[in-house]
């Protein structure tokens, strides 16, 4: 499998305070991988370093073989990264068919000129994004409230049409941060399959953090866990669940021998 995503040595301090500590990670090609770590392990951070939020003290970033340190989220967006939000960001004033919408206005091909005269190709633009935009929804099972504000959506669709409008973007790399979050027992079931029909129908990696271990379990296919911002295990999701030091930090004892 071919490498997609690749963090070498990737460090980043906060003053003296060190978030993330020469970190080492591949995400490859359709491939579905969690990062863990207990609460402030710097798991958010490398989100922001990944998508240019932030710029690494040391290290490099790779994607796709080419180095993307010291681009802008816009940027990186370009080049084929997307990601979601620990806390949901969406524009709620906008219906849900807006929120995608949104999503499209980099890609778009007619420019001013051509809008302000309402020519033809603006049009067939227009219509073209329309019907990519209520194709996803419809994969989501949010087109029936599509012309709805999203601010009446209930908690679980919210998290879903971030998902939506994420993939609107045409990614080659989804990153999906705590998307189980807030969830009942029911939508975090219902989540896990959407994420595993998402990688096979959008041909896509996802890079995935998520506190839920169940669900994490469930649909990586590893794992890299971090604590206090060091790598301090990675492997397949059985192997994840034995080791030691992984038990360690989430227990704050050594495993029992």
């Amino acid at each position: 499998m071919v490498d997609i995503l690749n963090l070498n040595n990737c460090t980043i301090r906060f003053g003296g305070l060190t978030a993330v500590d020469s970190l080492e990670a591949v995400v490859r090609e359709h491939e579905l991988v969690g990062l863990i770590g207990p609460n402030g392990a710097g798991k958010t951070t490398v989100f922001n370093i990944i998508t240019g939020v932030y710029d690494p003290t040391e290290g490099d970033i790779l994607f796709n073989g080419e180095s993307i340190v010291k681009y802008k989220p816009y940027e990186v967006t370009h080049k084929g990264i997307a990601r979601t939000f620990q806390n949901i960001r969406l524009c709620r004033s906008l219906t849900v068919k807006d929120n995608v919408r949104v999503s499209y206005n980099n890609s778009c091909k007619s420019k001013l000129f051509r809008s302000i005269l309402q020519m033809k190709t603006y049009h067939d633009e227009e219509k073209s994004i329309e019907n990519e935009i209520l194709n996803l929804l419809e994969m989501f099972d949010l087109h029936v409230d599509a012309d709805d504000y999203a601010i009446n959506l209930p908690y679980g669709d919210q998290r879903k049409l971030e998902i939506v409008r994420a993939l609107a973007t045409k990614p080659k790399l989804l990153l999906l941060d705590e998307p189980a979050a807030g969830m009942n027992p029911s939508e975090k079931k219902e989540l896990m399959s959407l994420i595993q029909k998402v990688k096979k129908e959008f041909n896509i990696s996802i890079l995935l953090v998520e506190h839920d271990m169940n669900v994490v379990m469930g649909i990586c296919e590893r794992i890299y866990v971090i604590d206090y911002g060091k790598k301090i295990a990675e492997g397949k999701p059985d192997e994840i669940q034995k080791n030691p030091k992984v038990i360690e930090a989430y227990l704050g004892e050594p495993a029992k021998k």
